[in-house]
């Protein structure tokens, strides 16, 4: 089954601290919140949001609208003790023949160095490899993103190298470090919750 089939019925999933659902519009305020923080948005592909406008026609609005078509894989990460929106973990550039998945995460800075984004991505492998039976998922971050690089070696994955000037992120053109996790090794490593 392609990916955007099971991406129309997108599961919740809920851990310790987390449950992870779609984006709705009335998280506008909570991804305002950290959209509109420099230092966020600093390592994104995306501007940073000066208004609660922006925020609902950039992302949120695209977002709801690619769940009925399936073109959304975009998880709303929810502090449970708070029921805050603190982050988003998604699903992208997919590929169904080649059974790949890129995974892509941001989180509210008030909330990092506490697990919460490890905790996130071992959800989404579990449904990736598990569910979707993908074969291969990968992340990266900009060279200098120790803390992203941590969330991805806790999550299992392996450092592949470096994309030397990849991406041409708010005017100029970065290093990507690549990681990733094949199906037999998060096979090895875990049992499908």
């Amino acid at each position: 089954m392609k990916i955007e089939n099971h991406l129309k019925d997108m599961p919740a999933f809920e851990t310790e601290r987390l449950l992870l659902r779609k984006v709705t519009r009335h998280d506008l305020d909570d991804v305002f919140e950290f959209s509109s923080d420099r230092e966020v948005a600093q390592r994104m592909t995306w501007e940073k949001n000066d208004s609660k406008e922006e925020t609902l026609s950039n992302f949120l609005q695209p977002t709801v609208d690619g769940y009925k078509d399936g073109q959304s894989g975009v998880w709303a990460i929810v502090y449970k003790e708070s029921e805050k929106v603190i982050g988003t973990c998604s699903l992208v550039d997919w590929s169904n023949e080649h059974q790949k998945a890129e995974i892509g995460y941001v989180l509210n800075r008030k909330f990092w160095g506490a697990g919460i984004a490890t905790e996130a991505l071992q959800e989404v492998l579990n449904y990736g490899f598990g569910v979707l039976q993908l074969n291969r998922i990968e992340c990266g971050c900009d060279l200098d993103n120790i803390g992203s690089e941590k969330v991805m070696l806790k999550a299992g994955m392996t450092f592949e190298g470096v994309l030397r000037k990849n991406e041409r992120i708010k005017g100029e053109f970065r290093d990507t470090k690549i990681f990733s996790i094949l199906k037999s090794e998060f096979d090895s490593a875990t049992i499908y919750g």
